[in-house]
């Protein structure tokens, strides 16, 4: 189970049912992360400020998060260690979202979800991370794109093996996230290829390159580290111009 896939869904539906998109669809959606194990809040302040069950509780079904959804908007955040924009400082929500690579917040209320051992863990969280948008976040992802290539290959170290093509296939789709109807093109078009350089970056973060010394293996980091930088950054822009479009569009028939 990938916890930044049950995120980006989480976002994208979250957003869907606030534009009007029928809760049983939502739910599939979420149930299609293999996030399956319901809904809990990190601790007993969360607990009662969301009515959901606290530790030491039984989780609630996966329903119990669309109340939460009503008021709007969603955030998607994936927190690395040296960007923790939007969430609190020293706050408990820090740890796990940095564990999973990514947390939707809503502002709303102030709390963010972390997907976790295969449910979804409520956390205060304030959010307020801006979105790059669509135009700028496809510049950055190209040029860092570019320039990953253009330093490999002066490092020598590529690989197109055919058993490394089938990893990267699999992982595209294992990762891969259904859009909700009413999901701009553009923005599911920058969410394919952040997904498909993730699925890249996955393969390489396992050396399957022909580096062979620890100089050229700390050159491959090098060279890849903006391009992971701008892969999140595509997948948070995606994410915002949908929830943009989603939360205003009036997809399907509330329930």
């Amino acid at each position: 189970m990938s916890s930044v896939r049950a995120a980006t869904t989480l976002a994208l539906w979250g957003a869907a049912f606030q534009g009007g998109c029928n809760a049983d669809d939502v739910l599939t959606a979420l149930d299609g992360t293999g996030y399956r194990a319901g809904v809990r809040a990190a601790s007993e302040e969360v607990a009662e400020a969301t009515g959901l069950p606290g530790p030491g509780s039984s989780s609630a079904g996966s329903a119990a998060l669309l109340p939460l959804l009503r008021p709007g908007p969603v955030e998607l955040l994936m927190p690395t260690p040296g960007d923790l924009r939007g969430l609190p400082v020293r706050g408990a929500v820090v740890l796990p979202a940095l564990d999973a690579g990514a947390v939707v917040v809503l502002p709303g209320r102030g709390i963010g979800l972390v997907p976790v051992d295969g449910q979804w863990r409520a956390h205060f969280c304030p959010g307020g991370n801006p979105v790059p948008s669509l135009r700028q976040a496809q510049w950055e992802l190209t040029e860092a794109m570019e320039l990953a290539t253009a330093e490999l290959t002066r490092l020598d170290v590529a690989r197109s093996a055919p058993e490394v093509r089938e990893q990267i296939r699999q992982l595209m789709l294992a990762e891969a996230v259904d859009c909700p109807p009413g999901t701009p093109a553009a923005a599911s078009a920058l969410l394919a290829k952040a997904i498909s350089l993730q699925a890249v970056l996955a393969v390489a973060d396992g050396h399957e390159t022909s580096a062979v010394n620890n100089f050229e293996l700390a050159a491959v980091d090098d060279a890849l580290r903006p391009l992971g930088s701008a892969v999140r950054h595509g997948r948070r822009a995606a994410v915002g111009a949908a929830v943009a479009q989603l939360t205003g569009s009036g997809v399907g028939s509330r329930s």
